[in-house]
């Protein structure tokens, strides 16, 4: 009857709907799982290749495992065991690139130098490239990502580097080297894996360079033509008799299953190694930035500087390494 109904009203719905939003707790237990998971996914990066996508940022695991543990370690949850195993299984790919000793090496000088930069596709200011290039003095420089009309730009480096040559690498990127002394190219090497293996003589010595900038692997047969060409100038570097220097922008980090497999081989050596982890990419972005440009040397070398700098203009910061002649070849 009308006159005996009854209201009631809906319970209020909003304080749940805050409650579920902003739970902590839920949102933190997700991110752990999310870290565990990337952890284990990077490790199968030699298979496929959006699972070495999750291999290249152990160093940022190993920041996040770190808080999550502290986290819930005042929480008392189990959690904390989680995230502790997580720190541990990052922990084994970072620390030996953040204890390694420096190479040694006969005495402080330097008898190489060469600079390496990714200058950038889509950069048109090279005048800060070639300031780069006049301060640090190189015997030899390396520029990656150039383009037909910016290398007729660094027309004025010619005065100090005379000897200089050019490889289309991909896309709209070309490799630039330039030398302060001539040299000759290996053309099988251009023609067929788009790499610059170079020999020349510095201070009456005879030593060669090799330099390669594959495709980032974000699509299956990137992937492949990038192990592809990695492996094709590890190999060439192992079968050098000169003294010999490898570097580029390699798109692949120190922390890669694929990087392992390789580069972890005797007869070479990283230059990076006892000089910190050096990131270098991206540079706009430094929390998230991982170490992709490589260098290594056979045993006619000696390392005594790995050096990340800064680039103006760049994604990536530009690397400067100074070299000796191993004791047998001085």
């Amino acid at each position: 009857m009308k006159g005996n109904s009854v209201l009631t009203s809906a319970a209020p719905r909003h304080s749940e709907k805050k409650d579920r939003r902003f739970d902590v707790n839920r949102w933190l237990r997700w991110a752990t799982w999310a870290l565990v998971a990337a952890t284990l996914v990077g490790r199968l990066g030699e298979y496929l290749f959006i699972f070495e996508l999750f291999s290249h940022f152990a160093v940022q695991y190993c920041v996040v495992a770190a808080l999550l543990a502290t986290y819930w370690l005042f929480s008392g949850s189990w959690l904390v065991r989680i995230s502790v195993g997580c720190l541990i299984l990052n922990g084994f790919l970072v620390y030996p690139w953040l204890l390694a000793d420096p190479p040694a090496v006969v005495e402080s000088s330097r008898d190489l130098r060469v600079l390496h930069a990714n200058v950038l596709y889509t950069n048109t200011d090279m005048q800060r490239t070639i300031r780069l290039i006049r301060e640090n003095q190189p015997d030899l420089f390396v520029l990656q990502e150039m383009t037909p009309p910016t290398i007729r730009v660094l027309a004025p480096l010619r005065d100090t580097y005379p000897f200089q040559y050019e490889i289309w690498s991909k896309g709209p990127c070309h490799i630039l080297v330039g030398s302060r002394t001539p040299f000759s190219v290996d053309k099988q090497s251009v023609q067929t894996q788009q790499v610059i293996h170079l020999h020349t003589t510095v201070r009456g010595r005879d030593m060669a360079l090799i330099t390669v900038h594959p495709r980032t692997p974000v699509l299956p047969s990137w992937f492949r033509e990038r192990n592809q060409q990695l492996a094709f100038v590890a190999d060439q570097i192992r079968r050098e008799r000169r003294p010999t220097l490898l570097i580029g922008d390699f798109n692949i980090s120190v922390f890669s299953p694929v990087y392992k497999r390789i580069f972890d081989n005797p007869d070479m050596a990283a230059c990076r190694k006892g000089f910190g982890i050096g990131p270098t990419w991206p540079r706009f972005l430094p929390p998230a930035m991982i170490p992709i440009d490589q260098a290594f040397v056979n045993e006619g070398f000696r390392t005594v500087r790995f050096q990340p700098i800064e680039q103006p203009g760049s994604d990536h910061k530009a690397v400067v390494v100074d070299l000796q002649w191993s004791a047998e070849d001085r």
